[in-house]
Protein backbone atom coordinates (compact mmCIF):
# COMPACT_ATOMS: atom_id res chain seq x y z
CA UNK A 1 0.00 0.00 0.00
CA UNK A 2 0.91 3.69 -0.61
CA UNK A 3 1.78 4.79 3.13
CA UNK A 4 3.95 1.15 3.96
CA UNK A 5 6.16 1.74 0.88
CA UNK A 6 6.19 5.60 1.93
CA UNK A 7 7.02 4.91 5.48
CA UNK A 8 9.74 1.88 4.40
CA UNK A 9 11.03 4.77 1.80
CA UNK A 10 11.49 7.83 4.58
CA UNK A 11 13.41 5.26 6.98
CA UNK A 12 15.63 4.56 4.44
CA UNK A 13 16.61 7.98 3.23
CA UNK A 14 17.13 8.79 6.79
CA UNK A 15 18.99 5.97 8.05
CA UNK A 16 21.33 6.43 4.94
CA UNK A 17 22.18 9.69 5.28
CA UNK A 18 23.28 9.53 8.74
CA UNK A 19 25.10 6.03 8.05
CA UNK A 20 27.18 7.95 5.56
CA UNK A 21 28.18 10.87 7.43
CA UNK A 22 29.73 10.49 10.43
CA UNK A 23 32.08 13.90 11.51
CA UNK A 24 31.32 17.20 11.70
CA UNK A 25 31.30 19.64 8.61
CA UNK A 26 31.86 23.42 8.48
CA UNK A 27 31.43 25.57 4.93
CA UNK A 28 33.07 29.01 4.45
CA UNK A 29 29.98 30.64 6.06
CA UNK A 30 30.13 28.76 9.19
CA UNK A 31 27.28 26.78 8.19
CA UNK A 32 28.18 23.42 10.57
CA UNK A 33 26.50 19.91 8.86
CA UNK A 34 26.66 17.92 12.11
CA UNK A 35 24.26 14.37 11.18
CA UNK A 36 22.36 12.68 13.57
CA UNK A 37 19.95 9.78 13.38
CA UNK A 38 17.22 9.42 15.94
CA UNK A 39 14.40 7.01 16.39
CA UNK A 40 11.08 7.52 18.73
CA UNK A 41 7.44 6.66 19.26
CA UNK A 42 4.66 8.36 20.95
CA UNK A 43 1.19 7.73 21.98
CA UNK A 44 -1.20 10.62 22.56
CA UNK A 45 -5.22 11.04 21.66
CA UNK A 46 -6.50 12.61 18.57
CA UNK A 47 -9.53 15.07 18.07
CA UNK A 48 -11.87 14.11 14.69
CA UNK A 49 -14.10 16.82 13.51
CA UNK A 50 -16.69 17.36 11.36
CA UNK A 51 -20.47 16.55 10.73
CA UNK A 52 -20.34 13.06 10.77
CA UNK A 53 -17.76 12.65 13.55
CA UNK A 54 -16.61 14.91 16.81
CA UNK A 55 -15.22 12.28 19.28
CA UNK A 56 -11.62 11.45 20.81
CA UNK A 57 -9.85 8.95 19.74
CA UNK A 58 -6.33 7.37 21.04
CA UNK A 59 -3.02 7.00 18.46
CA UNK A 60 0.04 5.31 17.65
CA UNK A 61 3.39 6.80 16.05
CA UNK A 62 6.51 5.01 15.25
CA UNK A 63 9.50 8.17 13.74
CA UNK A 64 12.83 8.18 12.57
CA UNK A 65 14.57 11.33 12.59
CA UNK A 66 17.64 12.81 10.77
CA UNK A 67 18.88 16.04 11.80
CA UNK A 68 21.60 18.07 9.27
CA UNK A 69 22.39 20.15 12.33
CA UNK A 70 20.89 21.66 15.68
CA UNK A 71 18.53 23.78 13.05
CA UNK A 72 17.18 21.43 10.21
CA UNK A 73 15.93 17.64 9.91
CA UNK A 74 13.83 15.47 7.97
CA UNK A 75 10.96 13.02 10.16
CA UNK A 76 9.29 10.40 8.54
CA UNK A 77 6.68 8.49 10.07
CA UNK A 78 3.89 6.34 10.65
CA UNK A 79 0.71 7.16 12.28
CA UNK A 80 -1.90 4.25 13.29
CA UNK A 81 -5.29 6.21 14.17
CA UNK A 82 -8.11 4.76 16.10
CA UNK A 83 -11.58 4.08 14.02
CA UNK A 84 -13.82 6.97 14.79
CA UNK A 85 -17.59 6.67 13.41
CA UNK A 86 -21.30 7.56 14.71
CA UNK A 87 -23.96 4.90 14.60
CA UNK A 88 -23.55 4.55 10.95
CA UNK A 89 -20.50 4.63 9.63
CA UNK A 90 -16.94 4.06 10.90
CA UNK A 91 -13.78 5.33 9.32
CA UNK A 92 -10.16 3.79 10.73
CA UNK A 93 -6.90 5.63 9.14
CA UNK A 94 -3.28 4.70 9.24
CA UNK A 95 -0.97 7.30 7.65
CA UNK A 96 2.62 7.42 6.74
CA UNK A 97 4.40 11.61 7.01
CA UNK A 98 7.47 13.12 5.42
CA UNK A 99 8.17 16.26 7.08
CA UNK A 100 11.03 19.14 7.39
CA UNK A 101 11.40 19.81 10.79
CA UNK A 102 12.93 23.48 11.89
CA UNK A 103 14.31 23.41 15.71
CA UNK A 104 15.08 26.20 17.80
CA UNK A 105 17.48 25.32 20.70
CA UNK A 106 16.73 27.41 24.02
CA UNK A 107 19.33 25.63 26.33
CA UNK A 108 21.06 22.12 26.13
CA UNK A 109 18.29 20.63 27.59
CA UNK A 110 14.97 21.91 26.28
CA UNK A 111 14.08 23.56 22.05
CA UNK A 112 11.32 24.22 20.49
CA UNK A 113 10.65 22.91 17.17
CA UNK A 114 7.51 23.28 13.56
CA UNK A 115 7.32 21.12 11.35
CA UNK A 116 5.05 20.22 7.97
CA UNK A 117 4.88 17.78 5.06
CA UNK A 118 3.13 15.18 3.45
CA UNK A 119 0.84 12.49 4.85
CA UNK A 120 -0.13 9.21 2.48
CA UNK A 121 -3.07 7.70 4.01
CA UNK A 122 -4.87 4.98 3.74
CA UNK A 123 -8.62 4.01 5.32
CA UNK A 124 -11.20 1.49 6.09
CA UNK A 125 -14.93 3.09 6.07
CA UNK A 126 -18.03 0.94 6.54
CA UNK A 127 -21.86 1.62 6.61
CA UNK A 128 -24.28 -0.17 8.65
CA UNK A 129 -27.57 1.22 8.20
CA UNK A 130 -30.64 -1.23 8.67
CA UNK A 131 -30.06 -3.92 6.16
CA UNK A 132 -27.19 -2.03 3.92
CA UNK A 133 -23.64 -3.24 5.31
CA UNK A 134 -21.49 -1.95 2.81
CA UNK A 135 -17.50 -1.40 3.06
CA UNK A 136 -14.72 -0.57 0.81
CA UNK A 137 -10.74 1.34 1.01
CA UNK A 138 -9.69 4.60 0.27
CA UNK A 139 -6.46 6.16 0.58
CA UNK A 140 -5.01 10.09 -0.34
CA UNK A 141 -2.32 12.19 0.38
CA UNK A 142 -2.50 15.70 2.38
CA UNK A 143 -0.38 18.28 3.73
CA UNK A 144 0.18 18.47 7.72
CA UNK A 145 1.98 20.43 10.27
CA UNK A 146 3.12 20.59 13.78
CA UNK A 147 4.63 22.25 16.91
CA UNK A 148 5.93 20.86 19.54
CA UNK A 149 9.11 20.94 22.57
CA UNK A 150 12.04 18.21 23.39
CA UNK A 151 13.23 17.74 26.64
CA UNK A 152 16.57 16.15 27.24
CA UNK A 153 16.00 13.19 29.99
CA UNK A 154 19.58 11.48 29.67
CA UNK A 155 22.69 11.62 26.99
CA UNK A 156 20.72 10.01 24.60
CA UNK A 157 17.17 9.91 25.69
CA UNK A 158 14.63 13.01 24.54
CA UNK A 159 11.01 13.40 25.96
CA UNK A 160 8.81 15.41 22.80
CA UNK A 161 5.59 16.84 23.29
CA UNK A 162 3.98 17.44 20.26
CA UNK A 163 0.77 18.62 18.61
CA UNK A 164 0.10 17.98 14.68
CA UNK A 165 -2.77 18.57 12.62
CA UNK A 166 -3.94 16.22 9.81
CA UNK A 167 -6.51 16.20 7.29
CA UNK A 168 -8.69 13.68 5.54
CA UNK A 169 -10.62 13.80 2.22
CA UNK A 170 -12.68 11.66 0.42
CA UNK A 171 -15.01 12.69 -2.14
CA UNK A 172 -18.78 12.07 -2.50
CA UNK A 173 -18.19 10.28 -5.91
CA UNK A 174 -15.77 8.27 -4.26
CA UNK A 175 -17.91 7.63 -1.33
CA UNK A 176 -21.06 6.40 -3.69
CA UNK A 177 -23.53 4.70 -1.21
CA UNK A 178 -21.57 5.28 1.89
CA UNK A 179 -21.81 8.97 2.63
CA UNK A 180 -24.59 11.69 0.76
CA UNK A 181 -21.48 13.74 1.73
CA UNK A 182 -18.01 14.62 1.03
CA UNK A 183 -15.81 13.58 4.21
CA UNK A 184 -13.63 16.44 5.20
CA UNK A 185 -12.17 15.97 8.57
CA UNK A 186 -9.31 17.56 10.35
CA UNK A 187 -7.74 15.85 12.98
CA UNK A 188 -5.99 16.93 15.80
CA UNK A 189 -3.33 14.65 17.26
CA UNK A 190 -1.63 15.87 20.82
CA UNK A 191 1.37 13.29 21.57
CA UNK A 192 4.15 12.58 24.10
CA UNK A 193 6.86 10.82 22.93
CA UNK A 194 10.68 9.12 23.46
CA UNK A 195 13.05 9.93 21.53
CA UNK A 196 16.67 7.88 21.28
CA UNK A 197 19.40 9.60 19.57
CA UNK A 198 22.26 6.95 17.98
Amino acid sequence: MIYKTSALLSLALCSSLAVAQTSSYETDDGWRFNPEFSIGAGYGMTKLKDGDFDEDEAAKKAFAVVKFNEFIGLEGAYIDFDEAGNDELSFDPKGATLGLILEAPISQAFSVYAKGGQMWWDGDARLEAGPIDVSDDYDGEETFWGVGTKIRLAENLDLKIEYERFNFEISRDEIDVLQPNDIDMDVDFASVNLQFTF
